[in-house]
């Protein structure tokens, strides 16, 4: 009786060894102290055969001496059996079949993430072996500090969550973790007391490895919020970024000129951001020993108290100035429409703004600049150079954008919309309200109009920045190291998009604090490693952190019991590159269990 086909299927495995593999024999060289090869056999042209030497193993009094062997020989042959083993598996090809009637075991099949192997030779970089070897000798503690740093770290990246959810999640890697939640949060604890010499210890690791730029650094301040009601010591309302009627916690951050965080700070909500900035620049004085550069940031942490401070040998600033919030003098000055250059210009010409075609001068830079010298609070002669730059383009995206506000407003009139205003793009602010009679006299009726006055103070100010500085170096160099100043804010983007920062779901200060260090450590890792991904690729090629996030994310693999693990996701350029970049390479048809291993037991020790 024939069988059917399909049903005579069996769970089998085939190896089909390559006709080209020639096993490898040990070549052992008689003398006083022996000397131990492991020879190859290849083919040579016209059918013959030949030798050559594929690892010289040493002699016998070495090996003993660096392998602590009493018996030289027999550790020599089991390198050589683990060699021709190694060959072997990596020359194979496997073919896996299954029934389609049978059942699957209990446990038997599984997936398993393993992307992020491909960002743990870059994490080794950051010297984060040797800072949890040293944080490991300064405290008690039973679990492994290292390990837990590694994974919240990279789930941080990949799959952000609570730490309840983390470790759950953690069970789906190929390194499973054998901690408990109550080890992780026993590890917050620990972190905490860790912040500073964490931030010193990345730094002094990545200043050579990553080849950091710190002339010129750049600082900014958010906030995050947690979804609670009531206050305590760090958890503070303040004026929450994204209009959220919570408590908030502040982080400063500066960055280098590479677009990498180098230093952190986490205040109270309530805290004046001004009053972050100096003690942030002692940390990076007192413990990073940098003390020269120039510190880029914006208007609302540029008060005169900060702007002293780095005026001082050594340090300068570059801060973007508020035009309306100049002295009058100055002010006139900023909002002339005569006098200005434009960069890049060879020759020495001036121009009236004024008379300028906005559509065709759109790629073109106009600014004028002059230095002056005023008495500020309780400063006296303070001298200060101003750059005022004009740009067409920003001005015709300016006029569209109030165009739009302008016919939303007038049909807010239309309606009687009185609600109040709530950021600087609402509508309403171009929005008057008069009280009045029919004589002109006070009275409950209101009447609303289009806010002409407010419209021309407004439109006044098209296509106008302002940058403050003390520096002495050309415009086109000073409004260069300013423009990258956006980066700062994308860094932050990252960690409330990416990594979901916030809502925070953690009560204890400590705990609170080394969330954010987590953060830090995950944000500088991505940023690093996207550094690496887009070196060397167009711009129009380079990869975003979000793409990169989700090409790592999707790198799970099918575990073929006894055999390996195979990919179950759809290859792409960027995976491909990322393991390329790593030096990973996961990204074969099939990773055998013994490649994996060696991955894993690599990764580990570093």
């Amino acid at each position: 009786m024939a069988l059917n086909l399909v049903e005579s299927i069996f769970l089998c495995i085939f190896v089909l060894p390559c006709s080209n593999y020639k096993s490898m024999y040990l070549d052992i060289r008689k003398g006083k102290d022996r000397r131990f090869y492991i020879m190859q056999g290849f083919r040579v042209k016209g059918g013959g055969t030949s030798t050559k030497v594929y690892m010289k193993l040493g002699k016998e009094s070495d090996i003993k001496e660096k392998y602590g062997c009493a018996d030289a020989e027999a550790w020599a042959r089991q390198k050589l059996k683990e060699i021709n083993d190694s060959i072997k598996e990596d020359k194979a090809s496997v073919m896996v079949s299954y029934n389609p009637n049978k059942k699957i075991e209990s446990g038997q099949w599984r997936s398993v993430h393993c992307g992020h192997m491909v960002l743990l030779p870059l994490y080794n970089k950051l010297g984060m072996a040797r800072f949890s070897a040293e944080v490991t000798a300064r405290h008690r503690f039973k679990f492994d500090f290292a390990d837990i740093m590694c994974k919240l770290v990279m789930c941080r990246i990949l799959f952000p969550d609570s730490k309840r959810a983390t470790r759950e999640c953690l069970t789906d890697f190929v390194d499973a973790p054998d901690f408990s939640l109550d080890d992780i949060y026993n590890f917050l604890g620990v972190l905490a007391k860790e912040i500073t010499p964490l931030q010193k210890s990345l730094y002094d690791a990545t200043k050579n490895e990553l080849s950091r730029r710190t002339g010129v650094i750049y600082y900014d301040c958010t906030n995050y919020y947690f979804e609670i009601e009531r206050e305590d010591s760090l958890r503070r309302y303040g004026k929450s970024k994204e209009h959220r009627p919570n408590p908030i916690v502040q982080m400063g951050m500066f960055m280098d000129a590479d677009g990498l965080p180098l230093a952190f700070c986490i205040n109270p909500g309530n805290t004046s951001e001004q009053q972050t900035l100096q003690p942030l620049e002692e940390i990076l004085a007192n413990e990073f020993n940098l003390s020269e550069f120039v510190v880029c940031t914006d208007a609302g942490l540029a008060s005169i108290n900060n702007r002293q401070y780095n005026t001082t040998e050594g340090r300068n600033y570059i801060v973007t100035q508020s035009i309306p919030g100049l002295p009058k003098l100055m002010k006139e000055w900023a909002l002339e429409k005569t006098g200005w250059r434009r960069l890049g210009d060879k020759e020495d010409r001036t121009y009236d703004i004024s008379d300028i075609d906005l559509e065709s001068e759109k790629e073109h830079l106009y600014y004028h600049e002059r230095w002056f010298k005023e008495d500020r609070s309780n400063v006296k002669n303070y001298e200060e150079r101003l750059i005022v730059t004009f740009s067409p383009k920003f001005a015709l995206y300016q006029r569209q954008l109030r165009a739009q506000h302008i016919e939303k407003a007038l049909k807010m009139i239309e309606k009687k919309s009185e609600k109040s205003r709530q950021t600087q793009q609402d509508p309403r602010r171009l929005i008057a309200t008069t009280y009045c009679t029919a004589d002109g006299e006070v009275a409950e009726k209101s009447v609303m109009s289009l806010d002409l006055e407010a419209i021309e103070k407004e439109s006044a100010m098209d296509g106008l920045n302002c940058v403050a500085t003390r520096l002495e170096d050309s415009v086109g160099e000073i409004l260069y190291v300013n423009g990258f100043r956006y980066e700062i804010e994308h860094l932050f983007r990252v960690t409330k998009t990416e990594f979901d920062a916030r809502p925070v779901y953690l009560r204890r200060e400590d705990r609170i604090r080394a969330h954010f260090a987590i953060c830090f450590v995950a944000l500088l890792l991505l940023k690093a490693f996207q550094k690496q991904i887009n070196d060397g690729l167009s711009e129009e090629h380079q990869y975003s952190t979000e793409q990169i996030i989700n090409a790592l994310a999707g790198m799970d693999y099918n575990v073929v019991r006894g055999t390996g693990y195979v990919p179950a996701y759809s290859a792409t350029e960027l995976k491909s590159r990322c393991c390329e970049v790593s030096n990973v390479h996961i990204d074969t048809q099939i990773v055998v269990n013994r490649k994996m291993r060696q991955y894993i037991k690599m990764l580990k020790k570093c």
